[in-house]
């Protein structure tokens, strides 16, 4: 049954609260991106970011950002989520998707910002983690296929706080890894919608690395295909765009567009 919150046996048991941290464990690695690699480029109505897709499921995905300064509308509702995950990409994974993450919801010029994770199907929005996230803190953030179970783990590095949650997800393939900036669906579960996109400059992603085979590569490795996804309305307006990679493949800012 997916949502336990408990590890996958005794054998497997989660780490204490003291000694909790976010990230991948290590392995041999590729350094840097590759020349070789297949790169594409779409757009969604509600992710930024970059994908991973290959044709072999991934066991790790880790990635940190710091948690930007938002504009808040002097009225009305805007929101914005950065998170990592599996299943999430268009494609013969997209029935399932497993999450986590950190969120800025605004109302009337207040923000309040929050950590979470999600897993779709089972948990129809976001579930949250009991972590204080402010402007300008330091987030690191992994998921860990253990076994028959995932480890979501997020990690406030300024305050030194981490907590994490054991999670099953039936059918999942992990096919695909996202680093995603997201107008979130709100509302749930009486009124969901898509929110409005809250003006946030720029997200800035680093140490985007995966697993896949036993072995560490970052974004722009050459063993699977890289996906760059734009957010733009409906009628084709881009409200957020990612940059190019850095050098070492792991890296990239999606900034605001939308005026």
């Amino acid at each position: 049954m997916a949502g336990t919150g408990k590890p996958p046996s005794a054998s497997q048991s989660a780490p204490s609260p003291a000694a909790l941290h976010a990230g991948c464990p290590a392995t041999a690695s590729n350094a840097g991106p590759s020349s070789r690699q297949r790169s594409l480029h779409a757009a969604t109505t509600n992710w930024s970011g970059y994908v991973a897709r290959a044709s072999k499921a991934f066991s790790c995905i880790q990635g940190r950002w710091t948690q930007p300064n938002l504009t808040c509308p002097a009225r009305g509702n805007a929101s914005l989520a950065i998170w990592i995950g599996f299943d999430g990409e268009t494609g013969p994974s997209r029935t399932t998707l497993e999450q986590i993450g950190t969120n800025t919801d605004c109302q009337d010029g207040l923000a309040r910002m929050f950590a979470w994770f999600e897993i779709l199907p089972h948990d129809r929005f976001e579930q949250e983690l009991q972590l204080e996230i402010r402007t300008g803190d330091r987030i690191v953030a992994s998921i860990a296929f253990v076994g028959a179970s995932y480890h979501l783990v997020l990690e406030n590095l300024t305050t030194g706080q981490a907590e994490g949650t054991w999670q099953h997800s039936p059918g999942s393939r992990r096919l695909t890894a996202e680093w995603v900036v997201e107008a979130p669906t709100v509302g749930c579960p009486s009124n969901c919608q898509v929110a409005s996109l809250a003006p946030f400059g720029a997200v800035s992603f680093s140490a985007a690395r995966v697993i896949l085979t036993g072995k560490t590569g970052p974004i722009g490795d050459g063993r699977w295909t890289r996906v760059r996804l734009d957010l733009e309305s409906r009628s084709g307006l881009v409200k957020a765009r990612p940059g190019s990679l850095a050098k070492d493949g792991a890296g990239f800012a999606v900034a605001w567009h939308h005026r």
